[in-house]
């Protein structure tokens, strides 16, 4: 009998985490129809920007192999997950613990000031985005009423596909991914295939996939022994490849939640996970669609960025 860390446990340990939850009807949106509201400084729990930041990254210094606060006093706030940009590096979103995400846009050179979004102007709870590879399809969570499910209120996962410079109608995900008990981020490789966490079976927290194959997903599995073990394992990050495995893993309630890094192996499968050791604190890993830079959340209020020479195997 397998004795671990409970799923209702993680929230206290990890990010204090409580969300809204509110229906949802769609609508359809273009990028001249987003709705957005400039998010206002309010010291420690919104986000603001100074005027004229420009070039890559919200305009912030490359790191090294070291870890470095990322866009401080920009990226801010009760965080949920780390920043992800668009392949041109055009956009970037990020999602805050009240059930809302966040965006700027590099305009004319310029970094716009954040915004929240919403994808639908009846649609209220958007959390954990995550962009596909090819920057066509933003995929998130949300508590918003599924049209024609019977199942109570839970995060299920939905997406938006590129219309223009915007975003079209938010859609579900299939019951064959979303019958399951979902929390936190989602990562989709160059294939569609996604990977997430999940409670289920037994309360208690895993990493699964769905592939993608014939225009949909399939029944999620549950990843191998190398990457689900007797502690809690959560929010994967996946190469577009499918090379390597990032994810966050936790010894129980009182441990911060550390990086472990998995290649796959000669066989096709998963090896085993290595720690991540000059991270000390660290949720939500996302690579930077060039390869370079990992992020992610160094605490509940602030993410770090390093470059990813800790990649190679």
């Amino acid at each position: 009998m397998r004795t671990r860390t409970t799923w209702a446990v993680l929230g206290v340990a990890a990010a204090s985490v409580v969300l809204a939850a509110c229906a949802s009807t769609e609508t359809p949106i273009t990028s001249t129809t987003l709705v957005t509201t400039t998010v206002t400084s309010t010291p420690g729990s919104q986000p603001s920007t100074p005027a004229e930041l420009t070039g890559a990254y919200l305009g912030q210094r490359l790191p090294g192999s070291s870890p470095e606060s990322f866009a401080p006093g920009i990226v801010e706030g009760e965080l949920h997950t780390s920043p992800v940009f668009t392949p041109d590096g055009g956009e970037v979103y990020w999602s805050l613990q009240d059930a809302t995400i966040v965006m700027a846009r590099l305009e004319n050179g310029v970094w716009t000031r954040p915004k929240t979004v919403a994808f639908s102007a009846s649609m209220t709870d958007y959390r954990d985005p995550f962009i596909s590879p090819s920057g066509d399809t933003l995929f998130f969570l949300s508590k918003g009423k599924v049209p024609g499910s019977q199942v109570p209120e839970k995060e299920n996962i939905w997406f938006v596909e590129r219309a223009g410079e915007g975003w079209g109608e938010p859609q579900p995900l299939g019951d064959a991914v979303n019958a399951l008990t979902l929390h936190w981020q989602i990562s989709v490789a160059a294939n569609g295939n996604l990977y997430f966490s999940s409670s289920e079976p037994d309360g208690i927290g895993d990493i699964y996939v769905s592939r993608y194959a014939n225009g949909g997903y399939a029944r999620p599995t549950i990843l191998g022994a190398s990457i689900n073990t007797d502690q809690v394992e959560l929010t994967p990050y996946v190469a577009p490849d499918e090379s390597y495995l990032i994810f966050a893993r936790m010894a129980d309630q009182n441990s911060n939640p550390r990086l472990y890094i998995s290649h796959v192996n000669n066989s096709g499968g998963w090896g085993e996970p290595v720690l991540v050791d000059r991270i000390s604190y660290g949720l939500c890993p996302v690579v930077s669609p060039d390869g370079g830079y990992i992020f992610y959340l160094s605490s509940p209020q602030g993410v770090s960025w390093m470059n990813t020479e800790f990649i190679s195997p």
